[in-house]
């Protein structure tokens, strides 16, 4: 069963925008200190809710795989 990684704020970067610019710019924000504040505040919320979901995705494998063993127990 292989599995993605555990989130973080690298892979969210990475996978939705590219690079930590492109994330700032798509939230019409700026490379300045106040502005990179806001990104990470935002980025904060996001990185928690890309971990609540793989999460619930491992409990769903984890979860099927259970059942999956019980099956082959009975045939």
């Amino acid at each position: 069963m292989s599995s993605k990684p555990r989130p973080t704020k690298y892979s969210v970067i990475k996978d939705g925008w590219g690079s930590r610019p492109n994330f700032q710019y798509s939230y019409g924000l700026k490379m300045t200190p106040e502005d990179l504040e806001e990104g990470e505040e935002i980025l904060n919320q996001l990185l928690k809710n890309a971990i609540a979901d793989w999460e619930d995705e491992r409990k769903q494998r984890a979860g099927q795989s259970n059942v999956a063993q019980v099956l082959g127990n009975y045939q």
